[in-house]
């Protein structure tokens, strides 16, 4: 057995970790422009905003600011700030928010160095014209979710045809990651529940590839997933609960690192492909489009696969402490709904009904982002109750 295997970015983890280092690293990197991506200004309410801006005016660094950046990330938002960091010779990008804001800063550094690429749709569709590393980048994560701050994937939506699909490039992974939970205090229970099911999706993708002559990556996965189900009990009563926080924002980025995909092929990422269709289609929040389909798609494999169904029963045991299939799925539905997630489509507030159309845009989203034709999205998606 023999695996090449590297680990990134740099983590500062704790209390005032951006206060007390960003400006170090700042002058080690001897940055003289940032640019500042962010959301909808909850930087501005939790603080990180003020951290970072002060990090900056300490080491007489220019700060120019591209806020608005969407939840499901538009390929046309993107391109302007590319151009901006192109037209102000950046050197360096600060992404601070979730996951979806670290997605677009890494879009972002790699079409500024890139002009041949005219659009941000071009690069989605070919990463392989890319000549020239991304402008180097940090990020401060203000929501454990994603763990888009390990590796250099992003996920962009086209505000067009509403497809969403996924790209990377190496370069554009962060060079250091700043994590301090008190930034994830002011978020709501949504957000918070929304963030936990990602990280738990990501966990059961890795899971359903494990290796099982390879007892480690298995027990490493089943023991992160322990801890997102207990840390979740304790915020859905009390989201103030840091200690709870700090546990989930680790989990957040230990899920997704590559440690959990150790001696695998890399994981059965079906769901999340699944959840690209919804969540480009109505807009809607990652992890509930993940809560929302991932037991029928759990359920549609364990009819067919038995590897899938031993997989769940082994799971369903380390995890929940269940035996069966039928307690393990009856688990994971209480989970779901501990987490106040939706399990049919009207939950969600923008979504009054699906029409044929919608199953059909679903279905031809889900081929075209695989380069497949088969009936496994058209099944799962005609499945989930209205």
């Amino acid at each position: 057995m023999s695996t090449k295997f590297k680990l990134q970015p740099l983590y500062y983890f704790g209390r005032d970790v951006v206060k007390d280092n960003l400006h170090k690293e700042l002058k080690l990197l001897k940055t003289k422009t940032v640019l500042l991506i962010y959301g909808g200004g909850s930087i501005k309410k939790n603080g990180l905003y003020n951290e970072i801006v002060g990090a900056c005016k300490k080491c007489n660094v220019k700060v120019i600011e591209y806020p608005g950046i969407e939840p499901n990330p538009r390929d046309i938002n993107i391109y302007r700030a590319a151009l901006i960091a192109r037209k102000n010779k950046v050197d360096l990008i600060i992404a601070a928010g979730g996951g979806s804001v670290i997605d677009a800063a890494k879009v972002v550094g790699i079409i500024a160095t890139n002009p041949q690429y005219k659009n941000t749709w071009d690069y989605v569709l070919d990463n392989s014209k890319v000549k020239y590393p991304s402008i180097p980048l940090i990020s401060a994560v203000t929501l454990a979710a994603t763990g888009s701050e390990n590796n250099d994937g992003s996920v962009i939506t086209n505000a067009q045809t509403k497809y969403k699909m996924g790209t990377a490039t190496p370069s554009a992974t962060p060079q250091i990651c700043f994590e301090d939970p008190k930034f994830q205090l002011t978020l709501s229970k949504w957000q918070t529940a929304c963030g936990i099911f990602d990280i738990f999706s990501h966990l059961i993708e890795q899971y359903f590839d494990v290796n099982k002559s390879f007892l480690w990556t298995s027990e490493y996965i089943l023991a992160n997933m322990r801890v997102v189900v207990a840390c979740a009990k304790v915020l859905m009563k009390n989201p103030k609960d840091e200690t709870a926080r700090a546990n989930i924002l680790w989990t957040s980025s230990m899920a997704l690192n590559s440690i959990a995909k150790f001696e695998t092929s890399g994981g059965d990422w079906t769901t999340h492909r699944l959840e690209h269709a919804v969540s480009g289609l109505w807009d809607v929040e990652h992890g509930a489009g993940l809560a929302l389909i991932t037991p029928v798609y759990l359920k549609y494999k364990c009819s067919i696969d038995k590897r899938f169904q031993a997989l769940c029963l082994s799971m369903g045991k380390s995890v929940f402490g269940t035996k069966t299939l039928s307690d393990f799925f009856k688990s994971l539905d209480n989970f779901i709904k501990l987490l106040g997630l939706p399990t049919k489509y009207t939950d969600f507030k923008n979504i009054s009904k699906v029409t044929p159309s919608d199953i059909e845009f679903l279905n031809k989203h889900f081929n075209y982002a695989v380069k497949n034709k088969n009936e496994l999205a058209k099944f799962v998606f005609s499945h989930i109750k209205q």
